[in-house]
């Protein structure tokens, strides 16, 4: 009697067709909710369905995501996915019209957006996060691509810098700005705001850090009934009148629901606005590790030279002059001669302390405590992990195309996909806590198989379930 199931070795050709579709069932279904299907394809009247092209694109950028002409590939090798997608067979460069007519209309695309949210989702807008980043590009400079200060730590590239506003209780993306790559944050802070603005109402509170921080600004705010939560940097009258006099028994002690720090605050209060002044022993403590391990770079990076010089060599380029029409005559001083090297460092870190170690300060036109300003100011850390998400889960970058349309194009894809995920975690809590990586890969890992049997008769299996896609599509919670 046969106890063993045996598996035939011999593979027979089938009519059955499998395809992924997590991810494009997950991306209509959000669109369908905000309503972006009829007004995308409002914006072009001929030609193929610009919703099943912006619902292809942004499905793929949750999938594979390299190039558009790869994601053409990706479609139009699959009838079943274009019959989904309500499409017919069409070539790469309707992908980049695409990009281009949405990327033309992205500000109707996403006050739109921004109307749906607030009216239909709950979204109040009652406090709103703001923070800027850039993304470099390897091509040439344009009106748009331009050098700047580059967030990627990649100086030697042009870039273009991305403004994002999210709303604080529902972790939801509400605003998208693109400016050139040279714009500081300030000039930057009034694009993004008008962006958001017409979904606040009178009393928000926007909270951002001291890059945007400045009275232009802060009086573009006050003059439109809104409240402010921002950095400042510490003034002089700062560190003579408090800073230099600081004790930690006269200030208040901050509880912040870490036992290991510790975090003490005074406020003052001024007619128009409260400046909360604090003190964090951990970030003096981390500012002065930091401080000494770069200067013991400092230090060894010194005596390279030292001997580079005594030995009559020529110093490394970065201390000398390149050009070729100055003659320069370059001497060198090494005053901690005589010191060791743990002398030399200490010594020198003693030197660089300005007092202002540790403090921060944060200022307000409305009346919070101490312990609401900081917890509210470092919520806007979320701010950040979206941007970390954009860049390094759902990757903004590569973006192969350089006209100006298609780059705003491409980059209201990235924050649409974005959206998509966001709005999963708005509608389950259990994802609330889960990485874009991890929700991106059980929605393409979700399978649709078609079965066809003899007499023809197709038969749709769906397969590979996990607890994610499974709360995602079934409703269920994990364990239910």
């Amino acid at each position: 009697m046969q106890t063993a199931l045996k598996t035939l070795y011999i593979i027979k050709p089938n009519k059955n067709k499998t395809f992924p579709i997590g991810s494009i069932q997950t991306v209509k279904h959000v669109f369908e909710e905000l309503h972006l299907p009829p007004l995308l394809d409002d914006l072009k009247h001929c030609g193929h369905s610009l919703s099943g092209l912006v619902t292809g694109l942004v499905s793929y950028k949750l999938c594979e995501d390299l190039s558009v002409s790869r994601c053409h590939q990706w479609m139009i090798t699959n009838p079943l996915l274009l019959e989904h997608l309500q499409l017919s067979d069409f070539g790469d460069d309707a992908l980049y019209r695409c990009l281009g007519i949405i990327g033309e209309n992205r500000h109707h695309i996403l006050s739109h957006l921004l109307h749906v949210l607030k009216n239909e989702h709950g979204v109040g807008f009652d406090m709103v996060f703001m923070d800027w980043t850039s993304s470099h590009f390897e091509a040439k400079t344009s009106d748009l691509i331009k050098y700047g200060y580059s967030r990627d730590h990649r100086p030697d590239r042009p870039q273009v810098t991305i403004g994002l506003a999210q709303d604080q209780h529902s972790q939801l993306p509400v605003g998208l700005s693109i400016q050139p790559g040279n714009i500081n944050d300030q000039n930057h802070f009034k694009i993004t705001y008008q962006e958001i603005k017409p979904g606040l109402r009178k009393g928000s509170v926007l909270v951002f850090d001291a890059g945007a921080n400045g009275i232009p600004n802060l009086d573009l705010l006050v003059s439109d009934k809104m409240k402010y939560l921002s950095r400042m940097k510490l003034n002089t009258s700062d560190i003579t009148q408090h800073l230099n006099t600081f004790k930690k028994e006269e200030w208040t002690q901050i509880v912040t629901g870490n036992q290991d720090e510790q975090v003490y605050g005074t406020q003052l209060v001024f007619p128009s606005r409260t400046k909360y002044l604090y003190f964090s022993q951990n970030l003096h403590d981390d500012t002065l590790v930091n401080r000494r391990k770069h200067l013991e770079q400092e230090y060894d990076e010194a005596l390279s030279l030292c001997k580079t010089i005594q030995a009559k060599k020529r110093p490394r380029q970065k201390y000398r002059s390149s050009n070729h029409f100055l003659q320069t005559h370059l001497s060198y001083t090494f005053p901690l001669t005589g010191l060791s090297r743990e002398g030399a460092i200490e010594r020198a870190l003693q030197l660089s302390i300005t007092g202002k170690e540790g403090f921060f300060a944060l200022v307000s036109n409305k009346d919070f405590s101490l312990h609401e300003a900081l917890q509210y100011y470092r919520e806007k850390d979320c701010v950040e992990k979206l941007f970390n998400s954009i860049k390094n889960e759902i990757h903004i970058r590569p973006t192969r195309c350089w006209t100006q349309e298609a780059i705003n194009g491409s980059i209201l894809i990235v924050f649409l996909a974005q959206l998509v995920i966001s709005m999963l975690r708005y509608k389950h809590a259990c994802l609330r806590h889960v990485s874009t990586k991890f929700i991106m890969q059980s929605l393409s890992n979700f399978a649709l198989t078609i079965i066809t049997a003899q007499n023809g008769m197709k038969t749709r299996v769906f397969s590979n379930f996990d607890w994610i896609n499974t709360l995602v599509f079934c409703g269920k919670t994990p364990g239910s």
